[in-house]
């Protein structure tokens, strides 16, 4: 599961990613602290989930993927398998290109997810 993130980080502007369960319980982590990725798990699958009721509420459908930019960095989030796959950026960042990095590393989550 590690390999999952070993592109996403070779991007320039991220400095860490997660894997959480829609419960907010951290799968797998890169480059984050561990008593920080507990806390940024649980809080980023909250923030996925009540975005994600938002779009369903709104009808525009299921949500696919989210970025939420601050003064100094970025938090990128997309559905991978049912879970939440997480990337932590900071400036500068081309959002563009991390993004399908994590649209490859989704299709890693889901071939693991399947077998």
């Amino acid at each position: 599961m590690r390999r999952v993130f070993d592109e996403l980080v070779k991007t320039e502007g991220v400095i860490g990613g997660l894997l959480v369960g829609r419960d907010g319980l951290v799968i797998q982590t890169l480059m984050i602290e561990e008593e920080d990725a507990e806390v940024l798990g649980a809080l980023a699958a909250n923030m996925f989930d009540t975005i994600a009721r938002t779009t369903q509420r709104l009808g525009i459908g299921p949500l696919k993927d989210t970025i939420i930019e601050a003064q100094n960095g970025s938090l990128l989030m997309c559905n991978a398998a049912g879970q939440v796959m997480i990337a932590i950026c900071q400036q500068p960042v081309r959002l563009g290109e991390v993004r399908l990095e994590m649209l490859k590393a989704v299709r890693l989550v889901e071939k693991e997810f399947e077998s």
